[in-house]
C-alpha cells in the first residue's frame, strides 16, 4: 500500500506530517512507500533531525519525496488553487492519488479546497451529488459516525438519504466481519426531539426514505444528547447542525480532559486502580484518537484531518486511511450506491 501525504498542509505542517508518517511506517510495515508532498528541502531537513530517522535509517527508504513549490492556504479557493498554484503539495498529492500512484491521500489543509480538488481530480460516484465530510464520534460500545459535518451546510432529504447509503458504505468498510455475519448498519438522523415528525421538512423526508431501505436497519431519530450514548453506526444531518454538533462534543471532551488532569494534579491519588481508571478516561476523551474526517463519494480514499492537528492526531488520521483501504472502501461504497 502506497499512502500519499500532504506533507505542508495545516498549522503545524512538517512538525506533525514528519513525526505520524515515521510513527505509522514502523507500526505497519505492509506500507510499502509514502509519498511526501512538499518543499524537498524543508522536508529533507526535517528528516535529516527526526528522532525515527536516527534511530531506524533504513525507513528512509520507504519514503519517497516529491517536490511542490506552493502549499494551499487556509483562505485559497479550489479554482484559484488550479489556475496559480498547480504545483501546489496537496493538489500534486491529489493528482498523484487520481493517477493510482498511490491508494489514498491525507491532508490536514483548506477543507473547501480539499473536497473541491478531491472532486475535480477524483470525480465522485455515479448520482453522487455532493461530497460529506464523516467524522467518528467516540461511543461506549464502538465508534459512530455522523455525516456531514460541514461540506453541505443546507441539505435536501434526498442529498441526507444518500448521506445514510454512504455511511453504512463507511461501516461495511470498517467491519468487514459485522456485515459477513448479515447485520445491517443502524442509522438515526439528528434532530430536536426523538418522536416521530420531529424536525424540519428534509428530515422528515429522508427519515421516509431510510425507513424504507432494506439495505439499513433505520432506528428513527436521535438528539444532539445522544450522539455520544446511542448505540447506532451512522448517524445524518446537513452540515451546517453538524459542524456545530461535532465541534460541540469535541469541546466537551477537551473541557472533561483539562478538568481531570487538573483534578488529579491537585489531588494526587495513591491508589493504584483510581489511577490506572483516571488514565482510562482521560484517553477516552482524546479527541486526537478520533481525528480524520473521511470524505465521502469520491471515487477514492481522501482523509481530511483537523487543521490544528499534532503528531498524534495525524498519526490517526494516516491510520483511518489504511484501515478504510485494507477494508476496500470504495468497492463497497460503489456496492452500495448502486
Amino acid at each position: 500500500m502506497k499512502i500519499a501525504i500532504d506533507a505542508m498542509g495545516g498549522d503545524c505542517g512538517l512538525t506533525a506530517t514528519i513525526p505520524a508518517t515515521l510513527a505509522v511506517l514502523e507500526a505497519y510495515p505492509d506500507i510499502t512507500q509514502v509519498h511526501l508532498f512538499g518543499h524537498e528541502t524543508a522536508i529533507n531537513n526535517a528528516l535529516d533531525s527526526a528522532e525515527r530517522i536516527l534511530a531506524n535509517p533504513l525507513l528512509r527508504q520507504r519514503l519517497q519525496i516529491r517536490h511542490a513549490e506552493f502549499q494551499v492556504n487556509m483562505a485559497d479557493k479550489p479554482a484559484k488553487v488550479l489556475r496559480e498554484r498547480s504545483e501546489s503539495s496537496m493538489l500534486l498529492a491529489l493528482r498523484a492519488l487520481a493517477a493510482d500512484e498511490v491508494d489514498a491521500c491525507v491532508s490536514s489543509g483548506n477543507t473547501g479546497a480539499l473536497i473541491g480538488l478531491a472532486r475535480h481530480c477524483c470525480g465522485t460516484f455515479e448520482g453522487v451529488r455532493t461530497v460529506a465530510i464523516c467524522a467518528q464520534l467516540p461511543n461506549l460500545n464502538h465508534p459512530s459516525y455522523l455525516l456531514d459535518v460541514g461540506a453541505n451546510v443546507d441539505c435536501s432529504a434526498s442529498q441526507l438519504y444518500q448521506f445514510a447509503r454512504m455511511g453504512c458504505g463507511l461501516v461495511s468498510s470498517l467491519y468487514p466481519l459485522d456485515q459477513s455475519l448479515g447485520q445491517k448498519p443502524t442509522v438515526r438522523a439528528l434532530s430536536i426531539g426523538v418522536e416521530s415528525g420531529k424536525g424540519n421538512q428534509a428530515v422528515t423526508d429522508a427519515v421516509a426514505l431510510c425507513a424504507d431501505d432494506a439495505s439499513m436497519d433505520f432506528a428513527g431519530l436521535i438528539e444532539a444528547n445522544q450522539l455520544l450514548m446511542d448505540d447506532c453506526d451512522v448517524i445524518v444531518c446537513d452540515g451546517f447542525t453538524g459542524n456545530i454538533a461535532l465541534k460541540a462534543c469535541e469541546g466537551t471532551a477537551d473541557y472533561i480532559r483539562r478538568y481531570a488532569q487538573q483534578a488529579l494534579s491537585e489531588n494526587p491519588r495513591q491508589s493504584s486502580g483510581v489511577e490506572q481508571s483516571s488514565e482510562r478516561l482521560l484517553q477516552a476523551v482524546q479527541t486526537a484518537r478520533f481525528n480524520g474526517a473521511v470524505l465521502l463519494g469520491l471515487r477514492r480514499t481522501v482523509i481530511k484531518s483537523h487543521g490544528a492537528s499534532d503528531a498524534t492526531a495525524f498519526q490517526a488520521a494516516i491510520e483511518k486511511a489504511i484501515i478504510l483501504e485494507q477494508g476496500e472502501l470504495t468497492q463497497k461504497m460503489m456496492k452500495q450506491l448502486s
